[in-house]
């Protein structure tokens, strides 16, 4: 009957590293503080035989910088993104959907979606004070909003001059024309 003479004792010696157990998990991190980010994601698709399926947009984190939430996804993901439709727009019947993405950390992200005329691809500095719509029309490049985090080497700067730091695209071939 031992087990009956210190019962109580046992139970209020589980009960209190139970309550120091609990209190070391519930001790916060710096980073819960920081803000959940998440992107609208809109899409806007022709319809294929009158019909608005679903989409399914995969994010991809391409380089991810600074610090995040800890419930930020730092990992590829796909977030589906409900169609409406199909309306009349222009002559054309159009597929139309909004959604959120789940939290991201931050950092450049690849969007990719299956669109009617092929897979639409760009991609996005993400950040809690930046721009987080993202937008893919059927046809178009891009995601909308600014250019794509990673600008296009080959695009000269405005009016041809080559930005500061930037070394000046090399001339053209300038071979002569073949005779015959």
């Amino acid at each position: 009957m031992l087990f009956l003479k210190h019962s109580s004792l046992d139970a209020i010696g589980i009960a209190a590293v139970a309550a120091i157990a609990l209190a070391a998990c519930s001790g916060g991190s710096a980073n819960d503080e920081l803000p959940l980010i998440r992107a609208t994601l809109t899409l806007k698709t022709v319809s294929q035989g009158g019909v608005c399926e679903s989409v399914r947009i995969r994010l991809t984190p391409k380089e991810l910088k600074g610090v995040s939430n800890k419930y930020a996804n730092n990992r590829m993901m796909v977030t589906e993104v409900k169609m409406a439709g199909p309306t009349d727009e222009n002559g054309a019947p159009m597929c139309n959907g909004t959604g959120e993405s789940l939290p991201m950390a931050t950092g450049v992200w690849e969007f990719s979606a299956p669109l009617a005329s092929g897979t639409t691809t760009c991609q996005r500095d993400i950040e809690a004070d930046g721009d987080l719509s993202i937008v893919m029309i059927d046809g178009v490049e891009g995601c909308g909003g600014p250019k794509s985090a990673q600008p296009d080497a080959t695009m000269p700067a405005e009016d041809g001059v080559p930005a500061e730091g930037e070394a000046p695209a090399a001339p053209a071939d300038t071979a002569a024309p073949a005779t015959g």
